[in-house]
């Protein structure tokens, strides 16, 4: 391993002539270098070239498109050194750009170096299901798991340092992709038999959601089975298998046992959403979760998919839910991560965007914008009228400058943020730590940059970011997902070739001695 590590770095070096000609060469004019500080000038130069590197490579959505392929062969090719060279290249570019390490131990200069900018940051152990693995399944569903716990603990130690700094509390996160500490298949039957049995359970509240529908309190016969349950359950739903409930209830322990490490380290645990297939389980866990833990402050908080739908419906009948049994709600709410699969499945049958998917990328905009409006309005009403229900949490992923601009202009405009005497804005006293605005580490700090400016300085983080974590081979996954999903984007005029102009203008600064 320290072979392969020193490797990477001196194959760092030898890339650099590569970046350093290509900046020369590049006839793009940049944009003019501010004095303003952001995330690109405090980058280390050879940081710099590196994400320059990267960046042109992305641009090429053809490449793009090859790369999961490839790189799942000469990582697994037994031809001599091929495997070992693959590894050192990618060590030394692209892995950094995006994991800032191994363990959440190495992550944690990345987790301080981002507080002290005022960010705050959402670990996510991104060993995916599809991850190229040799061992049982079990064993790793368990190992997945028992990394978990001692992320959250990592976690919890670093709050209570900062916090003895002076920082507040609230700034750090963890994501947890569900299937990654269950049996796919066990999941998939899961959410089959909920897509059956919910229609006769639920009575008003959620009933008008579109596929994949709304969680039911009922959820809790499939998904957290007693011994004497599952026998029941297996008769009742003709779609689970024998092991089944078994698997399902050590979901529950699992999740539920995150839950209350989460809370005890002062840790916000996310339950990542999925493919529409496997999201009726995930929901269900969510909301029974958030029943049982968001008594006071979400500790739990659901992720909520613009792309479909049901979006709209879906985030009514969940506030409403969260007022009728007094829990706080908590909210990742995103644009959504699976839309190649979704439109995949819904080509193969004939349906447009799965029919769960909407149409057009403008209609997902509208989404999400919407969802903005509907969030922070609630939060609004809630924050007015303490005794009607418990103020919520939300987490405001996007990518989209259009939409940070609007969540920030939304919370001037709810009163959930003030205008300072110098311009800046302050989040309210009753609102602050109930509202961030996140980026995928290694993407878009021009958008952190935004969200950073326009509010003063503070101990309590607003911008936020999503730092994926572990071990090369089992982040590739990972890595090859973001790539093709975010083709679009990298190709756009928002998206790598602007990161790469970015880049390459705080590089020219430098190599000019700001003579530029």
């Amino acid at each position: 391993m320290q072979a392969t590590r020193r490797a990477a770095r001196y194959g760092a070096y030898t890339l650099v002539s590569l970046s350093v000609t290509a900046v020369v060469l590049d006839t793009t004019k940049p944009p003019k270098p501010t004095e303003i500080l952001t995330a690109t000038s405090q980058m280390a130069t050879l940081d710099l070239l590196r994400s320059y590197l990267v960046w042109t490579a992305l641009s090429f959505p053809t490449l793009v498109d090859f790369s999961p392929n490839a790189l799942s062969f000469l990582l697994t090719t037994r031809i001599p050194l091929l495997s070992t060279l693959t590894e050192t290249i990618v060590r030394a570019t692209f892995f950094p750009q995006f994991i800032p390490g191994e363990t959440a131990v190495e992550c944690l200069p990345t987790l301080e170096k981002l507080r002290r900018q005022n960010i705050g940051s959402a670990l996510n152990y991104s060993a995916e299901a599809d991850a190229v693995e040799e061992v049982d399944a079990r064993d790793v569903e368990a190992s997945r798991f028992k990394e978990i716990e001692r992320a959250l603990d990592v976690q919890g130690e670093f709050e209570k340092r900062m916090q003895l700094e002076g920082w507040s509390p609230g700034s750090s996160a963890f994501a947890v992709k569900v299937s990654g500490i269950v049996d796919l298949a066990v999941l998939r039957r899961a959410s089959d038999a909920l897509q059956i049995s919910r229609p006769k359970s639920l009575r008003n509240m959620g009933k008008e959601v579109p596929y994949p529908g709304f969680p039911s309190d009922d959820d809790s016969e499939i998904l957290n089975p007693s011994l004497t349950m599952s026998l029941d359950a297996i008769v009742k739903h003709p779609s689970l298998l024998q092991g089944d409930c078994a698997q399902l209830k050590s979901l529950w322990d699992r999740l539920n046992s995150l839950a209350e490490r989460a809370k005890t380290n002062g840790v916000k645990l996310i339950l990542d959403a999925e493919e529409t297939w496997l999201n009726p389980a995930i929901d269900g866990y969510t909301l029974l979760l958030s029943m049982k833990h968001n008594k006071k402050d979400p500790v739990i908080y659901g992720t909520y998919q613009s792309y479909l739908q049901r979006q709209p419906a879906f985030l009514t009948a969940w506030i409403e839910h969260a007022r009728v049994h007094h829990y706080s709600l908590g909210l990742k709410v995103v644009r959504g991560g699976y839309i190649v699969k979704e439109k995949a499945l819904g080509e193969m049958e004939g349906k447009p965007g799965n029919g769960a998917v909407w149409a057009t990328k403008d209609l997902t905009d509208a989404s999400y914008n919407g969802s903005v409006e509907i969030v922070l309005d609630t939060l609004r009403n809630q924050l007015d009228r303490p005794g009607n229900s418990l103020p919520l949490g939300v987490i405001f992923g996007t990518h989209n400058l259009t939409s940070v601009q609007t969540v920030i202009e939304t919370l001037e405009a709810k009163r959930l943020a003030s205008r300072t005497a110098l311009g800046k804005l302050r989040m309210n006293s009753e609102a602050k730590g109930r509202v961030n605005i996140a980026q995928l580490y290694g993407m878009r700090d021009d958008l952190s940059d935004v969200v950073c400016a326009a509010f003063e300085p503070s101990r309590s983080a607003i911008s936020m970011k999503f730092i994926a974590y572990g071990t090369l081979r089992e982040t590739m996954p990972f890595l090859s997902r973001r790539a093709i999903e975010n083709k679009s984007i990298m190709s756009g005029p928002a998206g790598a070739a602007a990161e790469r102009r970015r880049v390459g203008a705080e590089l020219r600064h430098r190599l000019s001695f700001g003579l530029l």
